[in-house]
């Protein structure tokens, strides 16, 4: 195997060996998704850590849309290397890792694709009940978080450009979630993402961003102060997520108690 792989594949069993619990809750490591989370409210995440995740019908709903769209099966990583180093566009992830500003972070992508051992596109997959043109901030910074790291890890990342898909719940019937994802990363690849858009009507938008270290590092740097202890969580001043919140007969802090 090439010895860029096994230098990285070393460099990982040493960075989760360094892991000991010394961020908030006894974290270790905090995951992508979770930092994210905090730029929709940071009480919604202490909540969850406090009195435990509560299920709900629309997080359900999600986690079974994409393992429908996006099944994945576990590969060697050698096979991986021989799989991305290969000239594209070929399908693989891979879990993330890196140190930000002090704090251990950990992810994984939902689509990626590679040609020649670098990384053309990191996709990440929203499902909504609403509309899907508006791209939120915990959603963006989720997918600019996880370039950060793959840049941090030592890929390639010149040709690196990331994709929020936010699509509407129910909006594909069972053949196109067959083929959704090879027709998603045709459309990235090819530079026809418009025309896909305009065949769902209005129930999907792709959200297209260059991949952009400084403000990727900016977005860790404003919320790595909540794990570290220098502060304690601010709340949303938005009445509207405190009513979508499943916390929010609870939460000390909500807008919108009955």
């Amino acid at each position: 195997m090439d010895q860029f792989w096994v230098g990285l594949w070393e460099r990982e069993k040493e960075f989760m060996h360094s892991v000991k619990p010394e961020f908030r809750h006894g974290t270790g490591v905090v995951g992508v998704a979770k930092l994210s989370a905090q730029f929709y409210c940071e009480y919604k995440v202490e909540n969850e850590f406090v009195l435990g995740e509560v299920p709900t019908a629309a997080k359900d709903t999600g986690t079974e849309l994409h393992d429908e769209l996006m099944p994945t099966e576990e590969i060697t990583p050698e096979d991986f290397a021989r799989l991305v180093g290969a000239k594209g566009p070929n399908y693989a992830v891979l879990g993330l890792w890196g140190a930000v500003g002090g704090l251990r972070l950990v992810g994984m992508p939902d689509h990626m694709i590679w040609s020649e051992g670098r990384p053309l596109w990191l996709v990440e997959l929203k499902t909504t009940k609403g509309d899907p043109i508006p791209l939120w901030n915990d959603q963006e910074n989720q997918a600019r978080i996880y370039g950060l790291l793959l840049d941090c890890m030592g890929f390639d990342c010149s040709k690196l450009r990331l994709a929020v898909v936010r699509l509407r719940s129910g909006a594909l019937d069972d053949g196109e979630k067959r083929d959704w994802a090879a027709k998603v990363s045709g459309a990235l690849m090819d530079g026809t993402v418009e025309e896909l858009e305009e065949a769902h009507q209005g129930s999907m938008k792709i959200h297209i961003l260059r991949h952009e270290r400084d403000l990727a590092e900016a977005a860790v740097e404003a919320k790595r102060g909540y794990w570290t202890g220098e502060r304690e969580p601010t709340s949303s001043r938005s009445i509207g997520k405190c009513r979508a919140c499943e916390y929010n007969q609870v939460c000390v802090k909500s807008l919108a108690k009955p």
